[in-house]
């Protein structure tokens, strides 16, 4: 079972490395929010073409809108440097991100700072921005660097998603045939990136040479972008359900990036940052 480990304000998972093996498919729905203006995006219809956009990530047109209200840049400090990444909502009160968002240069991120739509919101704006009440990540991830675990996840006292959202979650799903919009906050390459934009580039599934990790087609954004939602739909439902997320990438220059493939794991992550006994001073 886990236990908790308290450090500077934040928790994380300890006892549990063992992932099981992939298993049925799961869901957890979404909400829009008080602000979640706008229709998801619910992918072209049968034997439509998409805009014509370069290839790679493009600015998001609409970062007010849902589902990508519930999505932003994520700012912090690891080792007493500051870093910025990229997350989204999955409950009113839950972040999704990297792992290593949340835990690097072996210690846990403090000043995590979330700001949804950045920069798309003025500072008089009720969800402008929201300080973190604490993190959790798995502890295959903080002691052994399996990247097949490298999501973290952000617990908010002041519930960001009742305001602006938060995106389904999906796991076990195949990935024939599945595409991804991948959203975040790439820095690098720079061009065309310069880490102030909400970006998204729409892909297909790649294999990967690291067990448990997958790749995406047609997705160049790298620094910046990492956490950052692959979002899918569910059963042709909108695409609104995370179902991946930006970790890495092998060579600079790539159209492919790559994330953990979602197994139950990450809906065990949740529901352990969910359970008030396990956020405790």
């Amino acid at each position: 079972m886990p236990r908790p480990a308290r450090n500077t304000g934040t928790i994380t998972m300890s006892d549990a490395t063992r992932r099981p093996e992939a298993g049925p498919s799961g869901h957890l729905p979404p909400g829009r929010g008080a602000n979640g203006s706008g229709r998801a995006n619910a992918g072209p219809a049968e034997g439509a073409q998409r805009p014509t956009f370069s290839a790679g990530g493009n600015p998001v047109a609409t970062p007010l809108a849902y589902p990508y209200a519930a999505c932003g840049k994520l700012f912090f400090t690891q080792g007493g440097s500051d870093f910025a990444g990229s997350a989204a909502m999955i409950t009113p009160n839950v972040l999704l991100t990297a792992g290593h968002c949340v835990f690097g240069a072996g210690q846990w991120s403090q000043n995590v700072a979330f700001y949804p739509s950045y920069p798309s919101r003025g500072s008089s704006d009720p969800a402008y921005k929201f300080s973190y009440s604490y993190v959790a990540a798995w502890t295959g991830y903080t002691q052994s660097g399996n990247r097949a675990l490298d999501y973290g996840m952000v617990w908010f006292d002041t519930a960001p998603g009742q305001l602006v959202g938060w995106l389904g979650l999906l796991w076990n799903v195949s990935t024939s045939g599945r595409s991804w919009d991948a959203v975040g906050y790439p820095a690098t390459p720079n061009p065309p990136f310069a880490g102030q934009t909400m970006d998204e580039a729409t892909g297909m599934f790649a294999s990967s040479t690291t067990s448990g990790v997958i790749g995406l087609t047609n997705d160049n954004m790298e620094h910046g972008s990492s956490g950052g939602p692959w979002i899918t739909d569910f059963n042709g439902s909108p695409r609104e359900y995370a179902n991946g997320l930006q970790s890495f990438h092998v060579n600079d220059g790539d159209f492919t990036e790559y994330g953990p493939y979602f197994t139950a794991d990450v809906k065990g992550l949740l529901d352990w940052i969910s359970n008030p006994a396990n956020r405790h001073s």
